[in-house]
């Protein structure tokens, strides 16, 4: 019996999370940079074949899923390069951006998640024979991109609660957002964890790398911040 049949209807979820998080890019579409269109296009075609790789598994030949996933790959490949982009240009936000005083800290926790994502998409690779463990590292590859999109979108609900005339008005800070969401998908995961244990007792060790990373972003942004040794160590890196 094949695994998660019904997991492309599961994968929507997350998807339509990003696309509403990152609703400011599409009803900006023409006046986002070309480094912002690589990413969110990739990005899109990407979750786009995340989510249609299960039902091919399930319902079309095996060769189908294999040449999609080739293509997938590609995709992975420009989402991480473009998003390395995103990340040195958010590094650069100027004072007037939410994210002037976390910018630093905010960059290395998406540089470690981006990372993340990749390695997942190669362990994918290397695990393609297994199918259990094939499928539970390209789910948690949705984890490691999910919260600047649902950080995001966090906001929406939230700027109707307070209705801030600008963003200062807020009674916490960006990065405190972050850190609720960061909590949230740590429990999401944990949640899969314990289903799998449940179900095989057998814990996987795709889905405890994301937790363990997604809980600790949040002691690493507060006890970082944006320090001298950061600022130097990112500035080195993307030779800003």
């Amino acid at each position: 019996m094949k695994i998660f049949p019904k997991l492309h209807f599961w994968l929507i979820l997350p998807f339509v999370l990003t696309l509403i998080g990152f609703n400011h890019y599409w009803t900006d579409f023409a006046d986002a940079s070309f480094q912002w269109h690589l990413h969110g296009i990739s990005a899109t075609a990407w979750y786009i074949i995340l989510i249609i790789q299960p039902w091919l598994y399930h319902y079309r030949p095996i060769r189908i899923h294999k040449k999609v996933g080739i293509f997938g790959v590609i995709l992975a490949g420009f989402v991480t390069a473009s998003a390395l982009g995103v990340i040195r240009g958010n590094m650069m936000a100027t004072a007037e951006s939410p994210l002037y005083e976390v910018r630093y800290s905010l960059s290395l926790m998406d540089f470690i998640f981006i990372s993340g994502f990749i390695f997942s998409v190669l362990a994918a690779i290397w695990n393609s024979k297994n199918t259990k463990v094939h499928s539970r590292w390209m789910i948690s590859t949705v984890f490691w991109v999910l919260s600047p999109a649902t950080t995001r979108l966090s906001f929406i609900p939230l700027g109707m609660i307070y209705q801030p005339a600008q963003f200062s008005d807020f009674p916490f800070s960006w990065s405190d957002v972050f850190n609720w969401n960061q909590f949230l998908i740590f429990l999401v995961v944990l949640i899969l964890i314990i289903l799998d244990y449940r179900r095989e007792k057998k814990i996987y060790f795709s889905y405890v790398l994301v937790a363990i990373v997604q809980l600790l972003a949040i002691p690493v942004l507060l006890g970082l911040r944006d320090s001298t040794a950061l600022i130097s160590l990112m500035n080195s890196i993307f030779k800003v």
